[in-house]
Parts: structure tokens; C-alpha cells; sequence
């Protein structure tokens, strides 16, 4: 990992610790936050609170301590509405995998499907700045085809104490269509975003997420 990826990485930990909250929770909520994330990728959608409900003793409790460690978001009337890496949103990254499509919290979280488990997907996204498509066939670490000259935006200046780290930072995190058009949006505001070539952009959403779904498999 190079030092600007692990210093990237540990700056977006310190916002958004993630597998510190997965961590922290009991053995009976970590599971249905698996639940939550696996279904995503098996249906396109996560749980409802109904289903929830079926799966443990209390669900209004197990998933206010989801949302306490920060892996989950719910809707104003209190259903799943994201499991980290995934969003019921239909917001401007869309991952198809395993014969289905879900939408991502942001571009970082788009990256880290592959990784996360172990499979060949591929992303739709567009250029933030441009609306241009974004167009990736990722197996892992590496991709095959589509816009390899795609870079990597993030705005740390999005990140707010006061609001969900999903509904602010993660808003600000997006594809930018090369890497003349990465540097152009950099150089207008140089003080808080960061930009980051496809394979970097991997490495820096790997290290965020894979441990979450690795602490998944383990749980299974």
C-alpha cells in the first residue's frame, strides 16, 4: 500500500470506523448487519424491518445498534436503507454482481465489491463533473475493460460531525473522467479533495471494506 493510500485510508477510518463498529457490536447484531449486506448482493435490496424481525429478538433495538456503529443507514420510517458498502438509493453507482444490480453509497464503495467478495462485477457510474458514463468490468483488484482512464475524487471537506457520514463525505466521493479532468477539479479547490488513478482508488476502498465482509464469511 503506498503511503498516500494508508494515509487516505486511516483519515477516512478516523471518520468513519467501520470495522471498529462492526467490533463492537454483539455477536446477534454483527450477524443480521451480515444479513443486511448479503442480501444486497443476492437480491438487490437489503432486509425490510419485517424480515428483520423475523430474525431477532428485538429489532427496533439490534438495529438502532447497527446505526450506532455508523455500518448501516434507515428510512424515515425506520427500515434498512444501506449496509455499507450498499444503498436502497438510487444514486448515481450501480454495481451488477452475481445476476444482480445494487446501488452504492459512492464511488470508493462501487470499487470495493469485487474485493469484498471475491467476484467479477461491473460498474455504472458517470463522471461527476462531465456526466459522462463511467463503465468498469473489475475482478478483483484489476479490470478488463471499460474506462480505465476513470480516476478518483474525495472531498474532505464534505465530512460533517453532524450528519451521517452517507448523506455528506460519501456524497462527495465520485468518479472523475480521466486524469486531465481529476487534476482540473483538484487544482479549483486544493485544499480539501484528494485524487486517486483507478488501481490506487482500489487499494484505498479494499483496505476500507474487505475486513467487513471477511468478518462476514467468518461469522457464517
Amino acid at each position: 500500500m503506498t503511503p498516500e493510500v494508508s494515509t487516505a485510508l486511516q483519515r477516512l477510518d478516523s471518520i468513519l470506523p467501520l470495522v471498529a463498529g462492526l467490533r463492537s457490536l454483539s455477536n446477534e447484531d454483527s450477524g443480521l448487519y451480515c444479513k443486511l449486506l448479503n442480501s444486497y448482493v443476492q437480491q438487490g435490496r437489503t432486509l425490510t424491518r419485517e424480515e428483520v424481525a423475523e430474525l431477532v429478538s428485538n429489532a427496533d433495538q439490534a438495529l438502532a445498534n447497527i446505526v450506532d456503529s455508523k455500518l448501516i443507514v434507515l428510512d424515515a420510517d425506520g427500515n434498512p436503507a444501506g449496509a455499507y458498502p450498499f444503498t436502497s438509493e438510487e444514486r448515481e453507482h450501480k454495481v451488477h454482481i452475481n445476476g444482480v444490480t445494487a446501488h452504492c453509497m459512492c464511488a470508493l464503495d462501487a470499487l470495493s465489491v469485487s474485493c469484498m467478495f471475491n467476484t467479477p462485477t461491473v460498474i455504472d457510474s458517470q463522471c461527476r463533473v462531465t456526466q459522462a458514463p463511467i463503465h468498469l468490468e473489475q475482478n478483483g483488484t484489476s479490470f478488463s475493460d471499460g474506462t480505465l482512464d476513470a480516476w478518483f475524487g474525495i472531498n474532505w471537506g464534505a465530512a460533517a460531525t453532524d450528519t451521517a457520514c452517507a448523506a455528506s463525505l460519501c456524497m462527495e466521493m465520485m468518479f472523475l473522467a480521466n486524469e486531465s479532468l481529476a487534476r482540473n477539479w483538484l487544482a479549483e479547490s486544493p485544499d480539501t479533495p484528494e485524487i486517486f488513478d483507478l488501481p490506487s482508488a482500489v487499494e484505498f476502498a479494499a483496505g476500507l471494506l474487505v475486513p467487513l465482509a471477511e468478518h462476514c464469511r467468518q461469522d457464517a
